[in-house]
């Protein structure tokens, strides 16, 4: 009976032994998935994050070829706009004269549905983010008295600053009238 007995423990112990090598076996593999698993999620962030920089990068190009086209429109803008300015009086009905208004209506139009937007300077406290300076005159201090030039922003950014006109202040000699007015009436 002991050899029966020897030959049950022996079969017990690689049974237990057979569990053993299993869980060590179950155990590794739940750590290869683990890894798999965690991989793949990186792989899926990775990939996430690709797809929206490359999204972004998309918009910056066309945002960058659309500002491109409208700053090389504007001086055609320009150019309609003096010509409209010096229509003469007699020709100012002509159906011709309103055909190029209507032309550069649309042109404007449908520029700024693109974004282009028109930067406000006469009467304006200068800001040279928005305006260039290309002179100074008597004119209330700071102030923009002229626009040489439009300026314009695309989706905020300016593109063109206004060209401008920039007041100085009054001469000493109407300050010094004015000192006399005053201290007459005063």
């Amino acid at each position: 009976m002991l050899a029966e007995g020897d030959e049950v423990i022996e079969e017990e112990i690689e049974q237990a032994e057979d569990i053993e090598t299993l869980q060590q076996d179950l155990a590794e593999e739940k750590e290869k998935s683990e890894r798999y698993l965690a991989n793949w999620q990186r792989c899926q962030a990775d990939f996430d994050n690709y797809k929206k920089r490359s999204e972004q990068e998309k918009r910056e190009i066309i945002e960058f070829a659309s500002r491109a086209l409208i700053s090389n429109l504007l001086p055609v803008m320009d150019d309609l706009e003096r010509a409209l300015a010096l229509v003469p009086a007699g020709l100012d009905e002509s159906s011709w004269t309103e055909g190029i208004r209507l032309i550069y209506n649309k042109l404007k139009t449908t520029l700024e549905a693109q974004g282009l937007a028109e930067i406000k300077a006469r009467g304006e406290p200068f800001d040279p983010r928005l305006h260039e300076a290309v002179m100074q005159q008597e004119g209330e201090e700071g102030m923009v008295i002229e626009e040489t030039q439009k300026g314009y922003k695309f989706k905020e950014k300016v593109i063109r600053p206004s060209l401008v006109i920039v007041g100085k202040g009054k001469g000493k000699e109407e300050e010094s009238k004015q000192r006399r007015r005053r201290a007459e009436n005063g």
